[in-house]
């Protein structure tokens, strides 16, 4: 029996490192196209993760030594909120504010998109949502998507809208064990 073969769209992740980002990381060459994202990135995600505020994990080549260059990046952060209203959620969860993860932000460098590297983040920021739900509990992940063509992006991996025409996606920690 032949074994499964990876698509080629998807590039081997042993051939990458994920690091907590640090001043070893080369902030002010990343371009994702997304102003907001990359402004975050230069100005904001290193003291965020210095202070406990969220973390940001960065994608290098697992070459790199100094001055490493970002190929992309995502952060990730606690938070709560009301799901009174959304839809798709399990019956019974309670009127007031429920945890659970935000992926704030996640890019992937213009010279190296549409390789499956926003893929890989998404799986790496998946894993690790996934294990501090079940270390601490809380309703899945959510994102915010900066725009339709991000929002298709996240559904394709599963994310549901919260409500019609909104921006917010949400995947519930059933569907990230």
């Amino acid at each position: 029996m032949p074994l499964p073969v990876k698509p080629p769209s998807v590039p081997p992740v042993s051939k990458y490192a994920l690091e907590l980002l640090d001043q070893s990381h080369d902030r002010t060459g990343f371009y994702s196209g997304l102003e907001t994202v990359d402004r975050y990135l230069k100005e904001t995600a290193r003291g965020h993760t210095e202070k406990g505020v969220s973390l940001t994990r960065v994608l290098v080549d697992i070459d790199a030594t100094t001055s490493k260059t970002i190929l992309g990046f995502f952060t990730l952060t606690p938070c709560v909120a009301e799901v009174a209203t959304w839809k798709g959620l399990p019956k019974g969860l309670p009127k007031n504010r429920v945890g659970m993860v935000l992926l704030a932000r996640l890019a992937v460098s213009k010279g190296h998109q549409r390789q499956g590297l926003g893929a890989v983040l998404l799986a790496l920021a998946r894993e690790i949502a996934r294990d501090s739900l079940l270390a601490v509990g809380g309703i899945g992940l959510i994102v915010d998507a900066a725009n339709e063509e991000v929002a298709a992006f996240y559904s394709h991996f599963g994310f549901q809208r919260t409500e019609a025409g909104s921006l917010r996606l949400f995947l519930p920690t059933a569907s990230l064990v």
